[in-house]
């Protein structure tokens, strides 16, 4: 249960966002607004370090920078979970770092969608690491990347697994119950990425893959359980997602931003990282800060980085 403190952070959160809300009805003039000063990520803090070294158990998620795509490694007990890849250009960075991590074999593999900036590394790690149960949404891709993943899963004997809202699994102490799609028929391929609610003790992460507008709309109008500690940004931080509708539903104290330096799409866009700063959600960003760390002790949440001082496009 969530404690008092948490209750009232939530609360400030949901008021914050309601008030932006109505001052971009009003006004329309999201675009008009100024830019903010760029900021420096701040050093490593020394209380996070030490949590990280001297902690027993836990729950470690790893926001591997991965250019303009996605990977996150998550760790709890000796158990792995690989949540997507990123692109070709960094499959190998992602094999290299879980095997820097120690990890030899993954209890899942979720591939959120078949895009290339979250599949390949998909493929790498299915080829580089034991592997029984990867997780993976029901529709079938068209590109020549889709049939290899398939391929590589028969190769290893993988039954790919497409999971439902509701299911739910362990990894290590933690556990994670699919918050997304609603259904595997959307015409946008990106509405089709599967969602997870992760949890550990009191503290949980949302991963929403690139689902947009349409699918948040539909699991926000399910019974499921959309509250977070960090919520990880839909879709590099466009502003196709995060809509005021998932932010009331997650009420979020942290998100984290996978995007590429520079990258040719904008990500992140001014209207998701507005309404992340007007609702006080503390930011973290690969693009800027690199690879991120985030530890969950059960009661609370600590990061290897100071949040990122930059709320701006670039």
């Amino acid at each position: 249960m969530a404690s008092d403190q948490s209750r009232k952070n939530r609360k400030r959160t949901k008021k914050r966002l309601l008030s932006v809300a109505v001052t971009l009805l009003l006004t329309a003039i999201l675009l008009l607004l100024p830019s903010h000063q760029k900021g420096i990520p701040s050093a490593k803090t020394e209380e996070a370090v030490r949590m990280f070294t001297e902690t027993d158990g836990g729950l470690t998620v790893h926001f591997l920078d991965v250019g303009q795509g996605s990977s996150a490694l998550v760790e709890s007990d000796g158990h792995y979970m690989l949540i997507d890849g990123g692109d070709r250009a960094h499959s190998s960075f992602v094999v290299s770092y879980l095997k820097k991590q120690g990890v030899t074999a993954l209890d899942y593999i979720l591939a959120t969608h078949y895009h290339a900036d979250h599949l390949n590394g998909v493929i790498g790690a299915m080829n580089a690491f034991a592997c029984d149960r990867v997780l993976c949404p029901d529709y079938e891709g068209q590109t020549s990347l889709y049939r290899s993943f398939l391929s590589a899963a028969s190769g290893k004997g993988i039954s790919l697994i497409h999971p439902s809202i509701g299911d739910s699994y362990a990894v290590g102490g933690a556990s994670f119950t699919v918050i997304a799609p609603v259904h595997y028929s959307y015409d946008n391929e990106n509405d089709n990425s599967i969602g997870i609610r992760l949890t550990y003790g009191e503290d949980s992460f949302l991963f929403t893959g690139d689902a947009q507008s349409k699918s948040e709309e539909d699991f926000c109008a399910s019974d499921t359980e959309l509250s977070c500690s960090v919520y990880v940004a839909g879709h590099h931080g466009s502003a196709t997602s995060t809509t005021y509708d998932l932010l009331m539903k997650a009420l979020p104290e942290y998100a984290v931003i996978s995007c590429g330096r520079d990258n040719s799409y904008g990500h992140p866009h001014e209207e998701t990282l507005y309404k992340l700063k007007a609702a006080g959600v503390k930011l973290y960003r690969t693009d800027l800060q690199g690879t991120v760390k985030a530890f969950s002790s059960g009661h609370g949440i600590s990061f290897d980085e100071e949040p990122a001082a930059d709320y701006s496009e670039e």
